[in-house]
C-alpha cells in the first residue's frame, strides 16, 4: 500500500470511530500518525479498533459505571479475542504501531493493587517519551506485563485495582479503565486548574475521592462515576523543592486509612493534614513541623500515626491522637551512616549523597496492624579501590521499628540488598519491596529476610 494512501485511510478510520472514543483518543490518534508512517498494518489495526469500539458498551453509554465497567471489559476482551484471530489471518497485529512504547528513563512511580497481585508502574513524566505498564505478581517469583499505555509518573492505583491515574500528554490527570488489565481504556482527562506541574496523586481507601497534586494547590475529584470525574474542592498547598533543585516525591501525599484526613508536604519544613471528610468543605487541622528539612514521602498508619522520611534521611513520626494538638513524637536522624557500603565512608554522613551520585529515595510503610514501621533508603555511594576510578555503588536498607501506639519506635533491625534502583516502593504489606529499573521498566519484588 502507497504510504499517501495509507495515511488518508488511516485518518479517515480515526473518524469512523464512536463519538465517545473520538472526544478522547482522536486528538492523540492524530498526533501519532503525525509523527509516524502509516502503513497496511497501520489501517488494519484502526479498522479493527473501529469494529471493536463500535460493539464495546463502554463507547455507547453516556457515563458508565464501575460495574458497567467491568461488564464492558468483558466485552471487549470477547470482541477483541475474535478480532485478534481474524487480523492473525490477514498477517497483521491489531494496534502494534499505536503508541510505539519505549519509556525515557526509568521507573519513578509503583503502585500496588489489591491483594498484591497486580503491580502498575510509571515510566518518564508529562510531555516525555513515557509510559505505563500493568503486571501480573500472582506470583511474585515471575511476574508477568499484561499490558503498556501512554502515561508516565506521577501513576495512582484505586483500592479496587480497576482505574489508573497518570498524567495525559499535556500533564492533566488522566483515568484509565483497567478492568481487563490487558486492554486498559482511557475513561476520563480531569483539566489541570493551573499552571504548575502535576507532582502527585492518589486516592481515597474508598476509591471515591481522587487527589491531584500541584506545585500550589491540590484538587479533589469525586470519581464515583469514573467517566464523569466532579471537581469537588481545592486545598492551598505550595510544595518548596530541596535547595538543590531535587524533584518531590510522588509519594508526599497520602489519605489516611479510614479516608479522614489527608496529608502533603507543602514546605520545606513542615507537613500540612487536612480533614477531608467533606471534601467540599475540606479543612485545615494542622501544620506540622518538621526539622527544617523538605519530606520525602509519607505514610498514615490503622491507628492515630503518621510517619515521614526528609531529603536527608530523618525519620518522623507524629502523633494524631489529639486532633488539637498532634505532636511530634520520635525523631531519628542517624539512619544515614547505616544506609553506606563500609568501604563508602567517604563524607560526612549529614552530606547529602556524592556527586555525581543521584540523591537518596525512600519509602515508608506501616504494617496493616500499625505495629511496625518500615522504610527503605536508596543511595549511591562513591568508592575509591586502589586507583584514583571512582566507582559508584548503590544498594537498599531496609529499617524495621515495632512501634508503639504512642509513636515511639524500639528494636530497629536492618537489612541490605546491592541494587540499583530509581525509585524503592513498599506493598501494603509493609514488608515487600518493589525496586524500579533507572534504565528501563523493569521492576524487582522481593522481601527483607
Amino acid at each position: 500500500m502507497q504510504p499517501g494512501l495509507a495515511d488518508r485511510l488511516s485518518r479517515a478510520l480515526v473518524g469512523c470511530h464512536p463519538r465517545r472514543w473520538r472526544e478522547r483518543y482522536r486528538e492523540e490518534m492524530l498526533d501519532v500518525l503525525d509523527q509516524h508512517h502509516p502503513t497496511a498494518r497501520t489501517v488494519a489495526s484502526l479498522a479493527v479498533s473501529v469494529l471493536s469500539t463500535h460493539a464495546d458498551p463502554a463507547y455507547r453509554t453516556a457515563g458508565p459505571s464501575r460495574s458497567q465497567l467491568r461488564r464492558a471489559a468483558s466485552w471487549a476482551a470477547a470482541i477483541t479475542a475474535v478480532l485478534a484471530m481474524v487480523s492473525g489471518c490477514l498477517g497483521y497485529a491489531a494496534w502494534s504501531e499505536r503508541w510505539q512504547l519505549s519509556g525515557a528513563g526509568g521507573v519513578g512511580a509503583v503502585a500496588f493493587g489489591p491483594g498484591q497481585r497486580l503491580l502498575v508502574t510509571g515510566v518518564g513524566g508529562p510531555g516525555q517519551n513515557n509510559m505505563v505498564t500493568v503486571w501480573d505478581i500472582a506470583d511474585p517469583a515471575r511476574p508477568r506485563q499484561l499490558s503498556a499505555f501512554r502515561g508516565g509518573q506521577p501513576t495512582a492505583l484505586s483500592p479496587d485495582g480497576l482505574l489508573v491515574a497518570t498524567p495525559a500528554p499535556n500533564g492533566e490527570p488522566a483515568l484509565w479503565n483497567i478492568a481487563n488489565p490487558r486492554q486498559p481504556v482511557r475513561i476520563a482527562v480531569m483539566p489541570a486548574l493551573g499552571h504548575q506541574p502535576l507532582w502527585g496523586e492518589a486516592f481515597s481507601p474508598d476509591g471515591q475521592i481522587f487527589a491531584a497534586a500541584y506545585l500550589d494547590q491540590i484538587f479533589l475529584w469525586d470519581v464515583a462515576n469514573p467517566a464523569q470525574p466532579r471537581l469537588l474542592g481545592t486545598l492551598a498547598a505550595p510544595a518548596t523543592q530541596a535547595n538543590d533543585g531535587a524533584s518531590i516525591d510522588p509519594q508526599d501525599i497520602a489519605f489516611s486509612p479510614d479516608g479522614r484526613f489527608l496529608a502533603s508536604a507543602t514546605g520545606t519544613d513542615h507537613v500540612t493534614v487536612w480533614n477531608v471528610t467533606d471534601p467540599a468543605r475540606a479543612a485545615r487541622i494542622a501544620t506540622l513541623a518538621s526539622s527544617r528539612d523538605i519530606v520525602q514521602t509519607l505514610a498514615f498508619s490503622s491507628g492515630n500515626l503518621l510517619a515521614g522520611v526528609t531529603y536527608y534521611g530523618t525519620v518522623l513520626v507524629f502523633s494524631l491522637a489529639d486532633r488539637g494538638r498532634p505532636a511530634l513524637t520520635t525523631t531519628i536522624s542517624t539512619i544515614m551512616p547505616h544506609a553506606l557500603y563500609p568501604d563508602g565512608l567517604l563524607q560526612h554522613p549529614d552530606a547529602p549523597p556524592c556527586p555525581p551520585c543521584s540523591p537518596a529515595a525512600y519509602a515508608v510503610a506501616f504494617t496493616p496492624d500499625g505495629h511496625t514501621l518500615t522504610v527503605v533508603v536508596d543511595r549511591e555511594e562513591s568508592s575509591v579501590s586502589g586507583d584514583p576510578a571512582v566507582t559508584i555503588w548503590s544498594r537498599d536498607t531496609i529499617f524495621t521499628w515495632n512501634v508503639a501506639s504512642s509513636g515511639a519506635l524500639s528494636g530497629l533491625t536492618t537489612a541490605f540488598r546491592k541494587v540499583k534502583d530509581d525509585q524503592p516502593t513498599l506493598a501494603p504489606d509493609g514488608r515487600t519491596v518493589a525496586d524500579g529499573s533507572p534504565d528501563s521498566n523493569a521492576v524487582y519484588l522481593w522481601t527483607p529476610p
